[in-house]
């Protein structure tokens, strides 16, 4: 048996061409579609997410293929896409916008309450 033949050398080259996509194609792949189902799962109402397309809007409604987004609060728009359409979430509703309570505090010396 000769090992330099070429069909075998082709052989060797396909199957390792085979093991490179999966390892640097297929398994990143698989990682990131986890990710994205756990994040579409993790959607609530009030959310605030990012569409493929760039709309940001606030979720109105969620059901197992669509989502509702609030574009215009103000004038009521709102716009019914697939949930595989949202691609970030950007803030959860349960997260409140950071207050300047907790800064005013830490910036209250033992000096300046001895003024007071």
């Amino acid at each position: 048996m000769n090992f330099s033949s070429p069909l075998l050398l082709f052989g060797g080259y396909a199957v390792l061409l085979i093991v490179a996509i999966y390892f640097f194609v297929w398994i990143p792949n698989k990682k990131k579609n986890k990710q994205m189902r756990e994040m579409h799962a993790s959607i609530a109402p009030g959310d605030t997410v990012v569409t493929i397309g760039g709309v940001v809007g606030k979720v109105k409604e969620k059901d197992d293929t669509y989502v509702t987004l609030i574009i215009d609060e103000e004038k009521g728009v709102s716009i019914k896409f697939l949930l595989m359409a949202v691609s970030q979430l950007r803030e959860k509703a349960s997260e409140s916008p950071k207050s300047d309570e907790g800064t005013a505090e830490a910036a209250k010396t033992p000096e300046a309450d001895k003024k007071n």
